[in-house]
């Protein structure tokens, strides 16, 4: 078991294993944010700390005496839990690891900071409630990561965790070991004006030493507004900072007098302009506002930490992050179907929905949105808890025969409201089950885990494909009665039950949410609803080459054809290679005339990497980018061999 990570190891998904601080550090390493050098000692560590010594049962026992209301209660349990965990041994094999990334690391003095597992959401911020340690040498590392561990129950902590609603969270820490930056200048920022809550105004604060300084609030900084479209500074404000912080050559830190220097503007105009820029990357990487510590040394500028602004008004709040989920092509009746599912059916079974699904259709293709915090929050605590309910253990046979109900309407071809209320019915269970099984295994209980996973697969194996099916008979099902794809279930005046309706503008793309056809451009619902999308960043298309997962080997060399939907199916000639985001039951007509296939998603199972195997075509799956990179008539080959699509350069010529 690894306990350790390099800031370059971790990404903004990993705040389950490296917190907030950790995860989002790593993030911006990999974005290429200049970021001194670290690792993360994994909350794992902590949590194996804690079983070796029992101290799991005794902290939670000081927990439930705490009283939010009497602060004595908070500051006895704060003693008594810090003092337990301060007088325990840390285990060997941790403090092995941890001295072997440090002795890596190569530098005397470190920075080591707590990383709460639930730190710095959209929601909650712990800035400020966990401790952290400048100036560490390697003979006092370990005792300030235990130290740090501790910080988890400080009386700001505790009560913090109690106001904010966490006592009964499962909420852990990781710790950040980072290189000191023995900054000549330094200060925070916020991509976003935190008064006035313009979104076009950065506000940098900057000061001579160290940003302990600032932070303290020992000294008053400069601070500079910037106009963050244009570049522009828009206000200057100088303060004469007397003395700084700075770190003594053999540990600690000291105060110096500035004398004059102090009376200097600490940034000047092309740094400013310097770390606007940098500002303005972190936050379109992030993609919501940002609160970051920055430090210059030797004429370079480094980013300390970054978190999203948690102090907003909430009356003109941050757009919540959607997050894309698939790309494929849906009738809109399917479209509807999927989201009753996923929202009135779902909260039936497990108490809570997801509050909206985000369809976007641009005339070729339908991409799926959710909201990627509700995912991960309320609707991730609900899915868990019911996979471990009587519920979900005894109700296979009922799903079984539910499935062949499903199973029967579909082939009868008549009834097209029976069959999607069915799958309505159907969608909870399947989404229980597949995002348990994929995503949070590793949350499970230990003595349940292994009967939940494959209680999971076993729903999973019987409902796979249901939307595909119910697709495809939506599709013969319209073509029988000669019905456009337009056609939706609508509400038949004055009656309470659906019918048949035809939308013909829906043609030219459309937007659904809130279980309506919006017409209405992406960029105006967006801005409306207060929700934003960062589009993918293409990373791995180097050299004309795209790699991806091998589904079925084979080489073959064929010109592309982008299909998104049956509307594209008539541009495909023999021996073309088929790209799409994943291939769906609607393309068997074509897939007799192709040479290959390469997609932006899927796995082993999905229906790329099946279709592939029984008609024997070299198929790549996964790329990501395909779709995006490829354009059609462009010369590949497919070398399903060795998992890679290259781009031929002779296109002409083809």
């Amino acid at each position: 078991m690894k306990f350790v990570k390099l800031f370059s190891q971790l990404n903004k998904n990993d705040v389950a294993i490296a917190g907030g601080k950790g995860a989002s550090l790593g993030e911006m390493t990999q974005a290429g944010i200049p970021v001194p050098p670290g690792f993360v000692i994994l909350a794992n560590a902590f949590d194996k700390f804690l079983k070796e010594t029992d101290l799991n049962v005794e902290i939670d026992a000081v927990l439930d005496t705490v009283d939010i209301k009497e602060v004595h209660t908070i500051e006895n349990a704060s003693e008594k839990i810090r003092a337990m965990i301060l007088s325990k041994e840390m285990p060997k094999d941790i403090k092995a690891e941890i001295l072997k990334f440090y002795q890596k690391l190569d530098c005397k003095f470190v920075a080591v900071r707590s990383s709460a597992t639930s730190e710095d959401s959209a929601s909650a911020a712990w800035a400020g409630q966990l401790d952290s340690f400048l100036n560490t040498t390697e003979n006092t590392l370990l005792e300030n990561v235990k130290k740090c561990w501790a910080s988890l129950f400080t009386p700001r902590a505790i009560f913090y965790r109690f106001e904010k609603e966490l006592s009964k969270d499962t909420i852990s820490v990781a710790v950040v070991v980072q290189k000191m930056v023995d900054s000549e200048k330094s200060g925070i920022a916020f991509s976003v004006h935190p008064v006035t809550q313009d979104k076009n105004q950065i506000i940098i604060e900057a000061g001579f030493g160290l940003g302990e300084a600032i932070v303290s609030g020992s000294i008053t900084p400069d601070s500079y507004v910037v106009d963050k479209q244009e570049l522009k500074i828009l206000d200057v404000n100088i303060n004469e900072q007397t003395k700084a912080l700075y770190k003594k050559p053999k540990g600690g830190n000291e105060w110096r007098k500035l004398g004059e220097k102090g009376k200097e503007q600490v940034l000047n105009k092309k740094e400013i302009i310097e770390l606007s820029k940098l500002i303005t990357k972190i936050e379109n990487h992030y993609g919501f506002p940002v609160d970051i510590e920055w430090a210059k040394e030797k004429r370079k500028f480094y980013i300390t930490q970054s978190r999203p602004i948690t102090t907003l008004n909430k009356s003109n709040k941050t757009e919540k992050k959607l997050q894309k989920t698939v790309t494929r092509f849906y009738y809109p009746i399917s479209i509807q179907a999927w989201f009753n599912g996923a929202t009135n059916e779902l909260k039936k079974i497990i108490g809570v929905g997801f509050s909206d699904v985000i369809m976007k259709f641009d005339g070729k293709k339908v991409e799926v949105f959710r909201i990627a915090e509700e995912l991960q929050t309320k609707i991730k605590m609900a899915m868990l808890n019911y996979v471990i309910t009587k519920n979900f253990s005894e109700g296979l046979n009922d799903y079984k025969k539910l499935i062949k109900k499903y199973d029967k309407v579909l082939s009868e071809k008549n009834n097209i409201f029976k069959a999607v209320k069915l799958y309505e019915k159907l969608y909870p269970i399947f989404a229980v089950s597949y995002f348990v099984s994929n995503f949070w295994v590793d949350e499970l209980p230990n003595n349940k885990k292994e009967y939940i996973i494959k209680l999971c697969t076993k729903y999973r194996k019987i409902s796979d494909g249901i939307l595909n099916r119910l697709d495809q008979f939506v599709a013969n099902f319209l073509k029988k009665r000669k019905l456009s794809y337009f056609t939706i279930l609508g509400v038949a005046k004055n009656k309470n039950k659906a019918e048949l309706l035809e939308l013909k503008w829906l043609k030219n793309g459309y937007i659904f949410s809130k279980g309506k056809f919006q017409n209405i451009s992406w960029v105006n619902f967006l801005q409306n609803n207060r929700l934003f999308y960062e589009e993918e960043t293409i990373l791995n298309n180097t050299k004309n080459i795209i790699h991806g997962s091998i589904a079925f080997s084979g080489r073959v060399i064929g010109k592309v054809k982008i299909v998104f939907s049956p509307f594209d199916f008539k541009k495909i000639k023999n021996g073309d290679i088929l790209v799409s985001p994943m291939t769906q039951p609607t393309f068997v007509p074509i897939l007799s005339k192709i040479a290959g296939i390469v997609t932006d998603e899927g796995g082993v199972t999905s229906h790329a990497a099946i279709v592939a195997r029984e008609m024997n075509k070299p198929c790549i799956i996964g790329t990501k980018i395909a779709t995006q990179v490829l354009k059609d008539g462009m010369k590949v080959e497919v070398d399903a061999n060795n998992g890679i699509v290259k781009i031929i350069k002779n296109n002409k010529k083809f």
